[in-house]
């Protein structure tokens, strides 16, 4: 008998131990399709961040903060309960700490039924939510939301937070996104738009065999899109074909536009000024896998076709030049998955620094970024 309590007694302790901790910080958005917190506004997109303190008892509480540049900012505590067998989280706004919102507009709690997901390094809560209007009570509207856990917050941490280290599954995130940001300056001789591998050996071999009064140097003209940005090199002639070659370049850029971006709307989205020229752009589902399935057009050449959005990011690498500054991606639906609009997430890194544009596309209007590249003086 006491060796059943003993194993019983291990087997709880096991399992309790083995359980993920969701203490932390958790951010990335949530989206209404009945246009929270504004009036007539069928489509909306929100920064959203939460603070979870898990309790002993596997009970969750803390705040939440729902922002939109100066649109809006909310801040509200919650409690809830979180299933580490299911892996599922019911979280209630319970009370609004602050609010800065429209004249039109009303203050809204929501309640965030979540699902906890790992992938490799990633971890994730998403799922769906529903909303009561805070004075009324009446129906506020209902949508998903996604969020990753990131080690910093946007605002100030909670006294439970800055009393507790953060997990150590929080640090993958950040060596997550840090290998991307990082990884031309890692592999330098694995990307061949660098010209400095190959540049002692041209020179060197062009001048001993005939020497000019101008030495022979490496260009690189503009990425090409169709084999994912990868960029072409060719040795520069001397200075009496210099506008040739660069003649030569100018017109393959004359690409005719494309019947599926003359046809649609393209809804410019926003736009991005950049002072690095490598740019890793992903791109996400950005709630709920429904299937969605796009195509993306970079200066109207296509580089990803029927697309799946998932987890797991679609990427596309940039290599900008003085020559090529302005680089407009385009996203065409292809389906409108099982909840329609077509809805994706695309991160654009460059260097250290990090966008987020939240980019919904239908079978009558694309969805378009443009970045625009301003070499460092």
């Amino acid at each position: 008998m006491k060796l059943v309590l003993a194993l019983t007694a291990f087997l709880f302790f096991t399992v309790n131990s083995s359980a993920q901790k969701i203490t932390g910080i958790w951010r990335g958005y949530f989206s209404s399709s009945n246009g929270l917190y504004r009036e007539g506004i069928q489509e909306e997109m929100y920064k959203y961040e939460i603070q979870i303190d898990q309790q002993p008892n596997n009970g969750i509480k803390g705040v939440t903060y729902s922002y939109k540049s100066t649109v809006f900012y909310g801040k509200a505590t919650f409690q809830g309960i979180y299933n580490i067998n299911s892996k599922t989280i019911i979280l209630k706004e319970t009370s609004l700490i602050d609010l800065k919102i429209g004249d039109k507009s009303e203050p809204c709690l929501m309640t965030c039924y979540l699902d906890y997901s790992k992938m490799g390094k990633l971890e994730v809560l998403q799922g769906t939510f529903i909303s009561i209007n805070a004075k009324d009570k009446g129906d506020c509207g209902s949508g998903k939301v996604y969020l990753e856990r990131v080690p910093d917050s946007d605002f100030e941490k909670e006294s439970f937070l800055a009393k507790k280290a953060i997990p150590k599954s929080t640090s993958p995130t950040t060596k997550l996104i840090s290998p991307k940001t990082n990884l031309p300056k890692q592999n330098p001789s694995t990307n061949n738009s660098l010209p400095i591998p190959n540049k002692k050996t041209v020179v060197p071999n062009s001048a001993e065999k005939k020497p000019m009064p101008v030495q022979p140097k490496k260009i690189e003209l503009s990425p090409k899109s169709d084999q994912l940005l990868k960029a072409e090199e060719v040795i520069e002639q001397p200075y009496t074909k210099k506008e040739h070659v660069e003649t030569q370049a100018r017109e393959k850029k004359a690409i005719a536009v494309p019947k599926v971006l003359v046809d649609r709307e393209n809804k410019l989205v926003k736009t991005i000024v950049v002072d690095e020229e490598n740019i890793q752009v992903d791109l996400f589902d950005n709630g709920t896998i429904d299937n969605d399935t796009i195509s993306v057009y970079h200066n109207n050449k296509q580089v990803i076709k029927h697309g799946r959005l998932a987890f797991n990011p679609i990427s596309i690498k940039i290599k900008c030049t003085p020559e090529e500054r302005l680089h407009e991606l385009v996203v065409v639906a292809e389906n409108l998955g099982e909840i329609p609009p077509n809805t994706a997430l695309m991160v654009i890194t460059v260097g250290k620094k990090r966008y987020e544009v939240f980019l919904t596309s239908t079978e009558n209007r694309n969805a378009k970024v443009v970045i625009e590249y301003i070499p460092k003086h």
